[in-house]
């Protein structure tokens, strides 16, 4: 990369479409997936108040929430957006389990644990299966997950909920329940943790989750590209120029095809960069989107 650049894309990211509330293992496979699904995020704490200006809220691997956390997933729910939220039950080897209240009124189900015992994962790989069409995902469609280290899932029943997919054994492991005009969806599997326990992980079946999710949620990206090995984000400069980022996790060259919400894609020097944009090994490309782009 040219060092004339820097000063060029050094620049402030927009407001993000996509709240995640996370613990600290699960930020390890959070922030690779959604940023391989180009869905640009910001983080969030319970303790400081949740944004409210987000069509998907992400809280992955969540053992407990505070007190009044579900009513506001449930309020943000009510009012248009997805939050969805995937089970763990804790690192310790006590207290295993969920600590939120109303899980079961929340979601739609009813939880099958047994006071004090978990249900560990049997499978070295996690297979859902959807029952339906989902977020441009087929029903049909099996999304895998290496289980590493075993850890435990959440055995449930819907109870108003409407399963979107089964594990290999036919039970529910994503559950969805309608509110008002938005939804919240449960996931029985703490995907997020097994990631982070697994080495060379990246990229899997996480993005192509988080993708649905966002298309779900109606989250509009400035800037996409297919290819899951590369991570598409957008930058504004102070004078409103938008500016999107290609960041390639591959160790070979790539061209791929930026799929814009708007406008054209050209390079910093104006030409136009239309058709294969080429990318270093484990390179950068920045490129700048010119014309009328969909809000987020």
């Amino acid at each position: 990369m040219k060092t004339r650049l820097l000063p060029r894309v050094d620049l402030p990211q927009p407001d993000s479409p996509a709240r995640p509330m996370i613990s600290p293992s699960a930020t390890v496979k959070l922030t690779p997936s959604t940023g391989l699904a180009d869905l640009p995020v910001a983080l969030t704490r319970e303790s400081d108040g949740i944004g409210q200006d987000a069509r998907l809220y992400l809280a992955p691997s969540v053992q407990q929430m505070l007190a009044s956390t579900g009513a506001v997933l449930e309020r943000l729910a009510a009012g248009g957006a997805c939050v969805y939220v995937s089970y763990a039950p804790g690192v310790g080897g006590s207290h295993r389990g969920p600590w939120y209240g109303r899980l079961n009124q929340m979601f739609g189900v009813r939880h099958l644990l047994d006071v004090g015992l978990g249900d560990p994962v049997e499978d070295d790989l996690v297979r859902l299966t959807l029952r339906r069409d989902f977020g441009g995902l087929m029903a049909g469609t099996t999304l895998r997950f290496a289980a590493a280290a075993h850890p435990g899932s959440l055995p449930t029943e819907p109870d108003g909920a409407e399963v979107l997919a089964a594990d290999a054994h036919g039970r529910p492991a994503l559950l969805l329940r309608n509110t008002g005009s938005g939804s919240l969806i449960l996931c029985t599997y703490p995907l997020e943790r097994m990631a982070a326990l697994t080495a060379r992980v990246n990229p899997d079946d996480t993005v192509n989750l988080y993708d649905a999710l966002a298309r779900h949620a109606g989250v509009r990206r400035p800037v996409t590209v297919a290819d899951q090995r590369v991570a598409c984000d957008t930058l504004i400069r102070d004078d409103g120029a938008l500016f999107a980022v290609l960041a390639s996790h591959a160790a070979e060259a790539l061209t791929v095809t930026p799929e814009l919400g708007g406008g054209e894609l050209t390079t910093l020097d104006g030409e136009e960069a239309a058709g294969g944009v080429a990318i270093d090994p484990f390179g950068i490309k920045v490129l700048r989107i010119t014309g009328p782009v969909q809000a987020w």
